[in-house]
């Protein structure tokens, strides 16, 4: 041990031999070394011009069908008050689903209901069955509308049985008949009392003839003009009395007249009153179907969401139940691609979806192609229609359980792009707009 600590003191780290080892690395090393850093900088610049990246867009998607599921959504907070169907059951458009509390009798309403459609009102026939408003009808917000109906109602049937211009007309109409005969026999009496004149006027002109002949006297003479001027008399007065007869019939028309208008303009206004309130009580019922009733829009089968059973508490806005149309058509994919980039989306492009619920790293992706691209965009996205496989087949070949609706995201592939593309880019932007 002794002899080998001799040895190492012996060395002298410090002399000119020993620095110029240390200070010259071998030659094949740097010549090797520098070979191989080059030729990895060849390959990556190389492999930049081969090796391409996809741009993406990304987006919601909803895989669905050209006939989707139709939400039947709740417009009013309550209690399930009538629920009318069960989950999975086959239903037709217009079916009544469920009704939300509300403090309307429901059957009040229908009889309500059929009782309007019954009704007709209109200027020449107003026919509604009074008999079946005669109840006691819990109708709640309608009940005002209901109101305003009786209302105008009973003021068009008392205007009708009260019946006081009609009276008023029957009664002028009289006096004008009356008068129409009276001037008839006025100018029947006209007419004989200018016979008559005609014969006096003869035998005066005959008797004045005479009398210039000296053959009859004064008297005779006088006694034939007071003739003829007593018939003159009796054909003016009996003008006269028929110019105030027309006068008078004249005025009695006038009277009938305004009357027929008084009439139509009473029953114009009561039949639109009546014509307005109906119209109300109408807009009054559908806004009560609208917000209480849950009908099926669409005939299929009717899936439950968030209500189960009744009594159950539905706030506005919830969707209560889907319709499953009967014929869905195709499966495909709607994509909600916002407007920032959405110029470089066109069809036949290439779609990876990943569908919630269904983890990609072990289910796979949906692949699908763009199909059709909306015109314009709708609250700041453009919708994308994406045709996918229609076993919903995905890239791990596992199929996955369609229910009519899947949520998930979307990437479309826009164009690949090379590395090199990529790197000069930013670098020709830059002096392409710094000129």
């Amino acid at each position: 041990m002794s002899d080998k600590n001799e040895e190492i003191k012996k060395i002298e780290l410090r002399s000119n031999e020993v620095q110029e080892i240390l200070s010259r690395p071998p030659r094949r090393l740097i010549r090797y070394g520098t070979s191989v850093i080059c030729g990895i900088l060849a390959l990556l610049i190389a492999g930049s011009f081969f090796f391409n990246f996809p741009d993406i867009i990304s987006g919601d998607a909803v895989i669905t069908t050209e006939n989707p599921p139709v939400w039947v959504v709740a417009r009013a907070s309550g209690f399930i008050k009538e629920l009318n169907c069960s989950d999975k059951r086959k239903v037709n458009a217009g079916d009544v689903l469920a009704i939300i509390e509300n403090p309307a009798s429901t059957e009040d309403i229908k009889r309500l209901s059929e009782i309007v459609n019954l009704t007709t009102i209109n200027d020449s026939v107003i026919q509604i069955p009074m008999d079946s408003l005669q109840h006691n009808f819990v109708l709640g917000d309608i009940q005002a509308d209901f109101s305003t109906f009786i209302d105008a109602h009973t003021e068009y049937r008392n205007f009708i049985q009260s019946n006081l211009i009609e009276q008023e007309k029957e009664l002028i109409n009289k006096q004008i008949l009356s008068r129409k005969t009276f001037i008839a026999n006025l100018k029947k009496q006209l007419e004989n009392r200018q016979k008559e004149y005609k014969i006096v006027l003869s035998v005066y002109l005959r008797e004045k003839k005479l009398f210039e002949q000296k053959v009859i006297s004064d008297y005779d003479l006088e006694k034939a003009e007071q003739t003829y001027l007593n018939a003159q008399q009796e054909i003016q007065q009996l003008k006269t009395s028929l110019s105030q007869e027309d006068v008078v019939s004249s005025q009695l028309s006038a009277s009938y007249d305004k009357l027929n208008v008084q009439y139509s303009k009473e029953k114009y206004h009561l039949v639109s009153s009546l014509k307005s309130a109906m119209e109300g009580l109408k807009s009054a019922i559908e806004q009560w179907q609208h917000n209480y009733v849950l009908v099926a829009p669409s005939s299929g089968s009717v899936t439950f969401n968030n209500v189960w059973k009744q009594n159950q508490h539905v706030g506005i806005g919830d969707k209560v139940f889907a319709i499953i149309s009967d014929h869905p058509g195709e499966i495909i994919a709607r994509v909600k691609v916002p407007v920032g980039g959405s110029g470089k989306v066109i069809t036949g492009q290439k779609v990876n979806i990943k569908v919630v619920g269904y983890p990609y790293l072990e289910y796979g992706l949906i692949i699908g192609k763009i199909k059709n691209i909306s015109l314009v965009p709708n609250d700041k996205n453009y919708m994308v229609e994406v045709s996918i496989d229609q076993n919903l087949i995905t890239t791990n070949k596992k199929q996955l359980r369609f229910t009519g609706e899947l949520a998930g995201t979307a990437d479309i592939i826009t164009e690949n792009r090379s590395l090199i593309e990529r790197i000069f880019s930013p670098i020709k932007y830059f002096f392409t707009f710094s000129q």
